[in-house]
């Protein structure tokens, strides 16, 4: 039997495993310091939030969606957090005034996209355009900052000696694998992102799974603005620039095909370290600050390539050679009707 198709089905799934392995192992050895607990702390606090967010996000991609918005919902819920908090309102108030804008807005892409039907590419950009358009209105450039030590705790305390984002990343996930892996929505969602019209016709809730994902895409966007700010102790416009492409270069490199059906959430997992490996690696080696965008650009073509790869590699089909008996008799069938 070819050992073709299980080399396939390794490569797929442990491709991406070796490649942040031999990442963390070149760094290891370039600097000293890369490996040191506090700089493994700080590469998970970096990565925790667009992790958390590329959670729904992959769910999203799997199902066939995109949402291209996440770090202009993550600027509105600060900014919005913040002007609660400037006007006196009180921290629980205030951080649930957050999460309701990008809850809310979530809401509207899911319903604009899964019930009306529109484009989410030209939905989710409107929002990216639009919800840091309404952060400057409501702001007019100016950062609010100074909200207590109680709120510091949430983007800069730790529990156990870990993180708290790196603690609210770990419940996020656990959660975002018992639905992928351990509910009907994992492969409702890999129904939906391979073939819609056919599992409309098995009755899977294409429209109400989709609108759930972007309400999900949503509040992770509004956590992780209120994270942010904690961690800066400021609630600024300028919040979430870029969250869209390295959240997104996470989800393509952990293997979630951009057209949907298919993806591991642990492939995201290792996706989103491996972009945070890479960033603070570089920084590590003092390689320049712009050559890191360069890089994580490089990233993301890279995870398109792999994408066009495993789709090429699905469509081989591997077949085992007829017995000669079967030929033989094949052959014999022929013979009678040419006789016939």
């Amino acid at each position: 039997m070819s050992i073709a198709r299980p080399l396939q089905e390794w490569a797929q799934r442990n491709g991406l495993f070796f490649a942040l392995v031999i990442l963390i192992v070149f760094f290891w050895i370039t600097s000293e310091r890369f490996m040191t607990s506090a700089n493994v702390a700080v590469i998970l606090q970096q990565v925790s939030v667009d992790g958390l967010i590329a959670i729904p996000g992959a769910m999203l991609v799997l199902s066939g969606y995109v949402d291209l918005s996440v770090g202009s919902l993550a600027v509105l819920s600060a900014v919005i957090f913040g002007e609660a908090m400037q006007a006196g309102l009180g921290l629980a108030p205030s951080v649930i005034l957050g999460l309701a804008a990008g809850t809310g807005w979530g809401a509207f892409n899911g319903y604009l996209i899964a019930y009306l039907g529109f484009s989410p590419i030209i939905v989710t950009l409107g929002g990216l355009a639009g919800a840091r358009g309404l952060s400057q209105l409501i702001t007019h450039g100016f950062t609010v900052f100074g909200f207590g030590p109680l709120f510091a705790e949430l983007g800069n305390g730790t529990l156990l000696s870990v993180p708290v984002p790196v603690w609210i990343y770990a419940i996020a996930f656990i959660i975002g694998a018992h639905v992928w892996y351990q509910t009907p929505y994992g492969r409702h969602m890999a129904a939906i992102g391979g073939a819609r019209e056919a599992a409309r016709s098995l009755g899977i809730k294409t429209r109400v799974i989709p609108f759930w994902l972007y309400v999900a895409s949503g509040f992770a966007s509004a956590i992780g603005g209120l994270i942010v700010t904690s961690e800066l102790d400021g609630a600024s416009v300028s919040l979430g620039l870029g969250m869209e492409l390295d959240v997104l270069t996470g989800i393509l490199l952990g293997g979630v095909a951009f057209t949907g059906g298919r993806g591991s959430l642990f492939g995201v997992l290792f996706g989103t370290i491996f972009i945070g490996a890479l960033s603070n690696g570089l920084i590590q080696i003092n390689v320049s600050p712009y050559f890191q965008q360069v890089a994580v650009g490089m990233a993301l073509v890279f995870a398109a390539g792999l994408d066009v790869l495993y789709q090429r590699l699905d469509r081989i089909r591997f077949t085992e050679e007829e017995p000669p008996a079967a030929v033989a008799t094949a052959e014999a069938s022929e013979q009678a009707e040419e006789t016939a």
